[in-house]
């Protein structure tokens, strides 16, 4: 007895890796004092964030978040400096220099919950 194979959507590496290697989720530290960013009809929030501890002695500590929407009000409502945060998002680092001309890592929230130490 034969069996017609089905024809199966195979994904391209581009298609995975722009959907999935990007999303990330961390427990994050708050370190400074949002900064609001307009930008023609565009608002936006960058919140500067860090590790808990360091992995490594040269490893990257710091992060930015970008918020805007229903996060940046959630933010600015019920969170303060010092506040540790589970955050859910995309990660990029493309179009983003810093003052030391390197590349800056930014995270886009999707997500954003609450991290409590009892």
């Amino acid at each position: 007895m034969l069996v017609k194979s089905k024809k199966i959507k195979r994904l391209s590496f581009n298609t995975f890796n722009k959907e999935n290697m990007n999303h990330a989720i961390f427990v994050v530290k708050v370190i400074e004092k949002p900064v609001h960013l307009i930008y023609k009809e565009c608002q936006s929030m960058e919140i500067k964030v860090k590790f808990p501890s360091l992995r490594q002695k040269n490893s990257r500590n710091e992060l930015t978040l970008l918020l805007w929407g229903d996060h940046k009000g959630d933010f600015v409502k019920y969170y303060k400096n010092k506040d540790y945060l589970i955050i859910e998002g995309t990660l990029t680092s493309t179009g983003y220099v810093n003052v030391n001309e390197e590349n800056e890592i930014k995270i886009i929230v999707k997500k954003l919950y609450p991290f409590l130490l009892i």
